[in-house]
């Protein structure tokens, strides 16, 4: 009993127990029922998530629903997200995100304290949650990734994961409304060890994330057309060129 108490405090270790009940027995479930049966979602790749340690999360940011379709894979530990200042102007949405995690960064400003707590977070262990290119994407496609990435990464030092999304665009772009003609996944990649990024030029290292994320976002897009026929992710001519996608069958076993 006190091994299983001790593993389940340690998801998400210093914050106050009633945030581990919210977040494992109601907000996961709902979310996983509401995704499942509104977007038919599939995650891949939990398995890469470290057990223990700080790391950051990279991402996509393709809508709102990111971080729902992020949140439902993680059963083992829980994460810290960074969300925009002006996310938090509601005071009931802002309690809720706050009630998981999320804290606020100001991107009009440069906002040194809320950098300053994303490395805190790190530094005491917790998962982080990024957006790399600091906002939702206008046309699906990943944009260029802001420099304070490898500023965490160069005073934290953490295992930095990429992970992607993919139909969270089609079932909420940014100006749209929320509809159910998407079909939503997420994928979490290898982990890159902070040396390895430190050791190269901070523009290469941010292309090199960008390239690992870009690739999670095309593979999850086949699996999904795969298991959709060929319909879901609606065809974009900025991701599958001008005329729609081939679509290639996945091998057995996938």
């Amino acid at each position: 009993m006190r091994r299983w108490w001790r593993r389940w405090r340690g998801k998400n270790p210093g914050v106050a127990l009633w945030r581990l009940v919210w977040w494992d027995c109601i907000w996961r479930v709902v979310s996983w029922l509401i995704l499942f049966f509104m977007f038919g979602h599939r995650w891949w790749g939990l398995r890469n998530v470290p057990d223990r340690g700080p790391v950051l999360l990279l991402c996509n940011h393709q809508s709102y629903v990111d971080l729902i379709a992020l949140g439902v894979g993680f059963d083992r530990r829980h994460f810290h997200p960074m969300a925009k200042l002006s996310l938090f102007n509601n005071p009931y949405f802002g309690w809720f995100i706050r009630s998981l995690n999320a804290f606020p960064v100001d991107q009009e400003n440069t906002d040194v304290k809320s950098l300053r707590r994303a490395v805190d977070h790190l530094k005491t262990g917790h998962l982080l949650l990024v957006f790399p290119e600091g906002s939702r994407t206008i046309d699906g496609k990943i944009a260029a990734f802001q420099p304070g990435v490898m500023l965490m990464i160069r005073r934290a030092k953490p295992t930095v994961l990429p992970m992607a999304v993919e139909g969270c665009f089609d079932a909420w772009p940014i100006g749209g409304k929320l509809t159910t003609r998407a079909r939503t996944g997420a994928m979490y990649g290898e982990p890159i060890p902070a040396e390895t990024l430190l050791e190269m030029k901070p523009d290469e290292a941010l292309a090199l994330l960008s390239e690992r994320i870009e690739g999670l976002q095309m593979t999850l897009r086949q699996r999904l057309r795969h298991q959709t026929d060929g319909r879901y992710p609606l065809h974009n001519p900025l991701i599958d060129g001008e005329k729609p996608a081939r679509f290639e069958p996945l091998p057995e076993g996938h």
